[in-house]
């Protein structure tokens, strides 16, 4: 794939990604990281015993996980991959059955050595409005990729 010249300005929304949170995504995700046996994400009765709550919970590492990717599509792999950055705030538990929406937008854009560091900040969304995570997020993407305005 080529570069993508891409322009960025304050203001710009990130597209924004939206996921079903299912037990069995919730399942997969937890079995791919290694995790064995009952928990608080896998297992009712562990989660009343670990958090005193009726039903299971999503870990917010598979939030964290969602917002790399809408940052990665947004970036591109080969701008992200190398320079992404995400730091996501945890506001309320995303359970089975919940539909949640990752957005961003972008908050500033400073020049460095070799390119443009692209700060964004993420926003986490339940299908109730509520938030259930926030936070902030960078590339730095190189002037290679940058308009020609932008530089």
């Amino acid at each position: 794939m080529g570069r993508v010249i891409r322009s960025y300005e304050e203001g710009d929304d990130i597209t924004p990604l939206v996921k079903e949170m299912t037990q069995d995504a919730i399942n997969l995700f937890e079995g791919s990281a290694g995790n064995t046996g009952p928990s608080q994400f896998t297992d009712e009765d562990a989660a009343k015993e670990v958090l005193g709550t009726e039903g299971t919970v999503a870990s917010g590492r598979m939030s964290l996980t969602f917002a790399i990717e809408m940052m990665r599509r947004h970036f591109g792999a080969d701008v992200f991959n190398h320079t992404g950055t995400v730091d996501l705030r945890f506001l309320r538990p995303v359970r089975p059955g919940d539909t949640i929406t990752f957005g961003g937008k972008v908050t500033g854009t400073s020049k460095e050595a070799n390119g443009s560091r692209i700060s964004v900040d993420i926003e986490v969304k339940n299908q109730k409005g509520d938030t259930t995570g926030v936070g902030q997020a960078s590339a730095i993407v190189p002037n290679a990729y940058l308009a020609p305005e932008d530089l």
